[in-house]
């Protein structure tokens, strides 16, 4: 059974976030062992539910400008994956890839029990692109249609490139980055402005009022300060080791439902045309933003939602 907790973070009186979405979400949680998963419910859950999974240091409203496009049409449910948004904490900093699908594998069958009826539209970003392809590889017949953000993993280049380091500098590397972010964990804000102007200096192609509406929804604060929501140990990437895309391709090929890439071409991610990884798909389409960066559904909004509605209402 689902547990509701409040939607709200902040009340008005401690911070002010701009209004996008003329609804309020519920929110519940879904227990995996001892973490919580918290998710929020958009709209009536009579139409067609989607589910939008945000990607790495991010958090759940980065969905809003999209729910509030898709909310006449269908349920939007915006999960914060662990270590993220309103989600629990790994002990000990683990966030091993496979521990982000099985937390969303106990996602579906809960929302399943919870009444939402699989197979569901599943769209990700970036790492969240990642966990539902991988998801829809596992539980093909659980997904009826899915959208992957630059979520398809290294490219061969790239994975050539890593493997070519000695496999002591690699180690070296995450380690010197793991330690890194273990002192991140007491980095600090004096307040949520500062936090405002540190997400526009780091993404530098988002409005003012979207960078602004961003940081204020990943701010939290803490006995010693303002800090962002997202856990300081996630997110040393590259890892020790990679997946190879051969290792990725095994899995794509197992996935059934119709598949919509998405990429902008001002991001680090490799075109899979041009690299071929798209051929493993049994039914999938690339939609490239030529002045876009990573995070093209905010860099190129309007045609992203227009390809996104299109490839829903098929």
């Amino acid at each position: 059974m689902s547990i509701e907790r409040p939607s709200q973070v902040f009340s008005p009186e401690t911070i002010e976030i701009q209004r996008i979405i003329d609804a309020e979400p519920q929110r519940f949680v879904c227990p995996v062992g001892d973490i919580e998963i918290s998710y929020l419910v958009w709209g009536d859950r009579t139409k067609q539910p989607v589910v939008l999974v945000h990607g790495g240091k991010d958090h759940s409203r980065n969905w809003d400008w999209t729910v509030a496009a898709l909310i006449g049409e269908y349920c939007l449910i915006t999960p914060d994956m662990r270590g993220h948004g309103d989600s629990g904490r790994s002990a000990g900093g683990g966030y091993a890839s496979e521990l982000f699908v099985s937390d969303f594998a106990f996602l579906m069958d809960h929302l399943e029990a919870e009444g939402f009826s699989t197979p569901l539209a599943l769209v990700g970003h970036s790492m969240g692109g990642n966990i539902v392809l991988y998801y829809a590889a596992a539980f093909p017949e659980k997904v009826s249609r899915l959208v992957s953000m630059e979520g398809l993993g290294s490219s061969s280049k790239m994975y050539d490139a890593f493997m070519a380091k000695p496999a002591g500098e690699r180690l070296r590397s995450w380690l010197d980055r793991r330690l890194a972010g273990e002192r991140k964990q007491h980095w600090r804000f004096q307040g949520p402005e500062e936090m405002v102007a540190r997400m526009a200096s780091v993404h530098k192609n988002l409005q003012p009022e979207q960078a602004r509406h961003l940081a204020l929804h990943a701010a939290r604060q803490y006995p010693d300060g303002w800090g962002w929501k997202h856990d300081a140990r996630f997110g040393f990437f590259p890892p020790p080791s990679l997946t190879s895309p051969d290792e990725y391709s095994r899995l794509y090929e197992s996935i059934e439902c119709p598949v919509l890439l998405m990429r902008g071409e001002q991001s680090w991610a490799s075109d899979p045309i041009a690299d071929g990884r798209i051929k493993v798909f049994k039914d999938a389409r690339l939609v490239n933003y030529p002045d876009a960066g990573h995070w093209f559904h905010h860099d190129a909004f309007d045609a992203f939602i227009k390809d996104v509605k299109s490839f829903l209402e098929e």
